[in-house]
């Protein structure tokens, strides 16, 4: 579904979103701003709704307020708020009772430990975060466990490069190739530009068709070289050193990959 504003993100279920909110990644602030600027205002709080199913929900767009001199460099935390008891968690637990009964379970096992608890195999279940045309509203789409069986099964039938060639997700990108100007991400030049234009394209670090993450920080802007290259080979990526390891030792390392930091 297309929406006015634009894609801003996906997120996986967790215990947290489930109860309290959510934290946006680094990557997707540059859309809020778009957005809306004041919210960039370190320490800033503003009421909005949730729009899911048609049906709008109340809650907190905030920029967390830490002292900035205690932790020098560090980029603002923007993050989505409610109460557990708030109607808006209540219809998320709702929509995701799958994964919130297992989580629920395994808090009960674990007691007050805050080791991370990660979703078995059999549960995929995620949001995916839009911007509207309206400074005070972002809208939810909710895809549980069926929803994600039954996207998996159209995905199975289609190749990485054929998804990626026709994702509609035409905004996020857009605004992904402009934050590079445009510029390869693995040798950092505008490749074609002495043509009267530079040639980039959007490749899913993990395949959409097996990951179904289109979150910022699984897309990398690169030349349409690197990407039949990347397509061809499969190579690992590895995020701690941003880089593809290809099989035969080779390694394939990103020049530009700020929207990939997560802190």
């Amino acid at each position: 579904m297309d929406y006015e504003g634009g894609f801003i993100l996906q997120k996986n279920v967790d215990w947290s979103f489930l109860n309290d909110g959510m934290t946006i990644p680094t990557a997707a602030c540059s859309l809020l701003k778009i957005w809306d600027e004041s919210i960039l205002i370190h320490g800033q709080t503003k009421d909005i709704k949730i729009l899911i199913d048609g049906e709008f929900y109340d809650a907190k767009l905030k920029n967390q307020n830490f002292v900035q001199s205690n932790w020098a460099g560090h980029k603002d935390v923007i993050q989505i708020r409610y109460s557990r008891q708030s109607p808006l968690a209540v219809k998320l637990r709702a929509i995701f009772h799958k994964s919130y009964e297992y989580l629920y379970e395994q808090k009960k096992l674990v007691g007050k430990s805050k080791k991370q608890i990660l979703l078995p195999d059999n549960i995929h279940e995620y949001i995916r975060l839009y911007l509207t045309g309206s400074s005070n509203v972002l809208c939810m789409e909710c895809y549980a466990n069926e929803e994600y069986q039954r996207l998996a099964n159209t995905l199975s039938t289609m190749t990485e490069e054929i998804y990626e060639a026709s994702d509609d997700d035409k905004f996020f990108l857009s605004e992904l190739k402009e934050f590079y100007d445009y510029r390869d991400e693995i040798s950092g030049e505008k490749i074609g530009v002495q043509y009267g234009e530079s040639v980039v394209e959007a490749h899913h670090i993990d395949y959409f068709t097996t990951s179904q993450n289109n979150d910022s920080t699984n897309i990398i802007i690169i030349s349409p070289n690197y990407h039949r290259i990347i397509h061809k080979n499969n190579p690992i990526f590895n995020r701690k050193k941003y880089q593809f390891e290809f099989l035969n030792g080779e390694v394939l390392p990103l020049k530009l990959y700020e929207h990939l930091k997560v802190g």
